[in-house]
Parts: C-alpha cells; structure tokens; sequence
C-alpha cells in the first residue's frame, strides 16, 4: 500500500470493464495535484480512459454566487481520478501506480539531497548571503516541488538528456536541470512494469469467484453448442451424400434393368437399408515409426508354405498379382452367379 495514493476496490461498469476512483491524500494540495498529473500520464501509456471527477461547492447557491460572496458551483477535483478500462488492463495499472509513485518520489527526495549538497559547497556562497535558515528551508520545499513537478511533465517522454547546470544562477532556479540529473543518473522509470502475481490477485479480487465460475460455465455451454452445430451439418452432409449415390444408384439400375428386359421384376429401391451415420472419428495418435524385421525372423526354418494374401502380392508385385488373378470381362462379370 503506498501512502500517497489511496485505491478503493474496482467496480464493474459494464461486462468486462472497471471503473475505480483514485484518492491522493497527501497535505498539499500542489502535491496531489502533482500525483494526479502522474496517473494521469501512467494511465496514457496502458491504455486506459481517465476523466477528473467534478466536486460541488457545498456552500453555494445562486444568490451567493449573484448577490453574495461570489461562491462557483464547483470546480474539478484534482485529489481524485477516475480510470476505466478492461479488468487486467487496468490491475496492471494499479499495480504499476503505486511503484511509479514511490520512484517519482524519491527521485525528488535524491534532487533534495542535491540542493543540500550544492548549498554546502563554495560555488553556493555568493547566493547565500542574504538567506538565512528559515528561508532556506522555504527554498528547498520549493525547489522539491518545483523538481517533483518537472518530473511529472516529462514523465511520458521516451528520451530525456541531463541537463547542464549554470553556475551563475542559484540551483534553486535550475530544477529543471537537476531533475534530468537525477532521471539520468537513476536510469529513468519503467511506466510498464508490474508483477503478474500481483495482477493475478488483484485480478481476483476484482473478479468474485461466483462471478468467474459463471464465465468458466458459460464458456463450456458455448462450446458444447459449437460441438452440437458441427455434429448436425457433418450428419446433414452424410445425408446428402447418401442421396446422391441413392440417386445415381437408381439410375444405373433402371438403365441395366431395361436393357437386359429385367425392369418389370426389380422395382428400384424398393427395400434400400436406413442411413446409418458412423461417429466423429477421434483424432489418432501419431505412432513411432515401425521397425522392419528381418525375413529370417519373419519366416523361421522349417517353414515351406506360406498363405499370402492378394493384397500383399499387389503391394509388393502388380505384375505377378496380375498373372495369379487375371482380369474377368464385364459380360462374364455381369452373367456370372452372384456370390
């Protein structure tokens, strides 16, 4: 928990997005703007929408801001921020934020340490004639602000180069200057970074679990419907399919049944068997590739006769399946009894 942003638990403004409002706290009304100007700037580079909410001025009315002592409606409220964007989007920001922060922050305190450095050297004596203790104290809260705001503006920026100092002015004119210093010098801020375990919690508790089992749900029901539609068109396909070769298969009986005088004795599909549809095929596993064994191994000794299949011999020799099973005629084939 960083002390100088307050985050309330996110809530859901539409299905998938998240809406929360970020609180900075600190005394300063100059600092939390400065802190507001920060997320502001994180919540540009993750994507997210920002808006400054709008605070009512609980003391006015139309006859104090007519007649009266000049009181506004309101005015925008620069101790809050509302963000809005998708669920881990915006986890990460908070995640982020609260790191960018504290980086933020003790890069103006390394920038302090600075002043004090520079107000104790002999370059500074000649600026610090005429200051005294209380004022300097007033000169480096200033000059904290002053570089906490440089570092706010550019924080966006992709390069930044360090800046030069000019020795014949005060460092507390030269914010500027000492803030690229310090950036340089710390290696800059990393504006994306943010742990995924601590995504993953915040995620959950942004998310109810009864709210993730009813997504997990409505995910399997989707799928299972999916499954539903593919079955039915491979099934409808099945059927055209039949109907096709059913159609085609009439054809070619009508036209054999005229021509060997037989049309009056076979009426066409007459008892043709119900489609059966065979189940989805699963995927088959790929296997190892097989390991060729030897033929002393495959036929031992003593072994004289050996049935090989007519598959086996067209595979290994068309030409002597050819000769062993010769090709029969398509009129021997048509008037021979059927088997």
């Amino acid at each position: 928990m960083s002390a100088y942003v307050e985050i309330p638990s996110p809530c859901e403004s539409a299905p998938g997005r998240f809406t929360v409002d970020l609180v900075f706290p600190v005394q300063s009304k100059r600092r939390a703007k400065q802190h507001h100007d920060v997320a502001w700037t994180l919540a540009g580079v993750h994507g997210l929408e920002v808006s400054t909410p709008y605070k009512v001025n609980s003391r006015w009315s139309i006859y104090e801001e007519k007649w009266g002592n000049g009181e506004r409606h309101g005015w925008l409220d620069e101790r809050r921020l509302r963000v809005d964007g998708p669920a881990r989007a915006l986890a990460r920001y908070l995640v982020a934020l609260e790191r960018v922060l504290d980086e933020v922050e003790a890069l103006a305190t390394r920038a302090v340490r600075v002043f004090g450095a520079w107000k104790r050297s002999v370059e500074a004596e000649p600026f610090l004639e005429y200051e005294d203790a209380t004022t300097m104290r007033v000169r480096a809260r200033e000059f904290r602000a002053d570089v906490l705001h440089a570092l706010a503006q550019g924080l966006g920026a992709r390069r930044r180069t360090a800046g030069e100092r000019d020795s014949s002015r005060p460092l507390w004119e030269q914010y500027g200057a000492v803030a690229e210093e310090v950036w340089a010098s710390a290696g800059a801020v990393d504006l994306e970074r943010a742990d995924d375990s601590t995504v993953t919690a915040l995620m959950a508790r942004m998310v109810p679990a009864v709210v993730a089992e009813a997504e997990r749900l409505a995910a399997l029901e989707a799928a299972q419907v999916e499954r539903e539609r593919l079955e039915a068109e491979r099934v409808e396909l099945f059927r055209q399919a039949d109907a096709e070769l059913a159609r085609e298969a009439d054809e070619a009986d009508a036209e054999r049944y005229a021509r060997d005088g037989q049309e009056g004795l076979f009426p066409v599909s007459e008892a043709r068997p119900l489609l059966l549809v065979p189940p989805a095929r699963p995927v088959k596993p790929r296997c190892a590739p097989r390991k060729r064994v030897a033929m002393v191994a495959r036929f031992p000794a003593g072994i004289r006769h050996v049935a090989i299949s007519r598959e086996q011999v067209e595979c290994v020799s068309p030409a002597i399946a050819a000769a062993v099973w010769p090709e029969v005629s398509g009129d021997r084939r048509r008037y021979a009894p059927a088997a």
